[in-house]
């Protein structure tokens, strides 16, 4: 028997007894109270990442995505004529380059994960008899 399930009967014979002990007709109520309330204890633990941790590539790519977007609104900002043409040309190259870093970055990520994924397939096709 799995600790879970000792756990859950062991609660429910209790609010059982304790239902008993106060009414008869209370004990089958606070079985089946007690099985409701405890039985997520005797579920299977799967574990869970907690927390803002990003993989490299989704890093990378949400970065990208902020750089193409304030490319974007500059060029916008251009047409509309709300910064002038020198800040525009002035920052207009340096967004261009940390687009093309990123997109880079990206491209060697994806590489680096097809590599992986066609070494786990050769790998798994041969164990099979």
């Amino acid at each position: 028997m799995t600790r879970g399930l000792g756990v859950v009967l062991a609660g429910t014979l209790a609010l059982a007894a304790l239902g008993a002990a106060l009414d008869w007709r209370l004990a089958p109520l606070g079985a089946a109270m007690g099985a409701v309330t405890l039985s997520p204890l005797a579920r299977k633990r799967r574990l869970w990442f907690v927390g803002d941790i990003e993989s490299e590539y989704a890093l990378a790519l949400r970065r990208r995505e902020e750089a193409m977007r304030a490319l974007k609104d500059l060029d916008e900002d251009h047409e509309a004529g709300r910064i002038p043409v020198t800040e525009h040309a002035r920052q207009r190259p340096a967004l261009l380059q940390q687009a093309r870093e990123l997109t880079t970055l990206l491209e060697k990520s994806q590489q680096r994960r097809n590599e992986v994924r066609a070494r786990l397939e050769r790998e798994l096709g041969e164990e099979k008899p």
